[in-house]
């Protein structure tokens, strides 16, 4: 199936409804669909097919070739792979890392009004040399990208009006940003709106579900920050969120979180201890330990 050339017209025959239905029969077949509409000219197909081969989804991984793919679809104007193209220059996918190349590419998709290279641009910014003139061009995309729905982006909106940078600070108006980004499931926001209304309200009930949802929504290196932050708080509902997060952090299958799970078992992190629990996750960090030490003393030199 996979040397069988499919032409441009038998694309267009099966119609949209009948290609999702190859797309979605597993990764290999979307595979050879994605690339025969690629090879075709089909601008998204171009851009799926560069994700593919940079996530190595349904292909080997091939970041080169996927830059490629990416500055292909670019070649016509089209803002979100000219979005990627900048990934492909800030993150080193395929190419030399190259900041300043990605924030050009980043600044001609702002531009055109796509809100992640929008925000893509202003985090670019923000992490620059860190003068005034950039933190407020930041912030000016950032604006634009929350305006457009990009949570996100309302999130660090939050945070500029929260900490006053280039600015008096103005809480209120830094919560109500916040906000709009935990709404939009962003869990950094859902955290951030979280800890902010409990701060200026003081009601727990009110915070605690936003707390839940960031935990919920949030990636491992994330929860383990939530997780050591709310381990010390003074409500146990709090401490118990921590256990959660500490828990959720396990999913980067690193055994110090794991290791901090269980003494979070161990200790009894917001309730009573279970210590039978706590036994089991310190023998799963162990056996993490052995197989990466296994792994290395496997790994050849000659």
């Amino acid at each position: 199936m996979a040397d069988h050339w499919i032409s441009f017209s038998e694309l267009k025959r099966m119609g949209p409804d009948v290609l999702r239905a190859r797309i979605s029969e597993g990764p290999e077949q979307a595979a050879h669909w994605v690339r025969a509409a690629a090879l075709s000219g089909l601008v998204n197909a171009q851009l799926a097919w560069g994700r593919m081969l940079v996530d190595g989804h349904g292909v080997p991984r091939d970041p080169q070739a996927g830059f490629r793919w990416f500055s292909i679809a670019a070649g016509s104007g089209n803002a979100e792979a000219i979005n990627m193209v900048g990934r492909c220059h800030e993150c080193g996918w395929g190419v030399e890392r190259d900041p300043v190349a990605a924030a050009r590419q980043y600044r001609t998709a702002a531009e055109k009004g796509h809100a992640w290279a929008q925000f893509n641009l202003a985090t670019l910014l923000l992490g620059g040399t860190d003068t005034p003139a950039e933190r407020d061009e930041a912030l000016h995309w950032y604006v634009r990208s929350a305006r457009a729905g990009h949570a996100k982006s309302a999130s660090m909106v939050g945070r500029f009006l929260e900490h006053g940078w280039n600015r008096p600070a103005r809480p209120a108006a830094a919560l109500r940003w916040y906000r709009r980004g935990a709404e939009g499931d962003d869990y950094r926001g859902q955290f951030d709106y979280a800890r902010l209304l409990l701060e200026r309200t003081g009601r727990l009930d009110l915070a605690l579900p936003w707390f839940a949802r960031s935990v919920t929504n949030g990636v491992p290196l994330f929860c383990r920050e939530v997780g050591e932050g709310l381990r010390h708080a003074g409500a146990p509902e709090l401490r118990r969120i921590a256990l959660g997060a500490l828990e959720r952090a396990c999913a980067s299958g690193a055994s110090v979180d794991m290791r901090r799970y269980a003494s979070a078992l161990a200790e009894g992190l917001g309730g009573e201890a279970t210590p039978e629990a706590a036994k089991a996750a310190f023998a799963r960090a162990r056996a993490i330990e052995a197989a990466s030490s296994a792994s290395t003393a496997c790994v050849r030199t000659d």
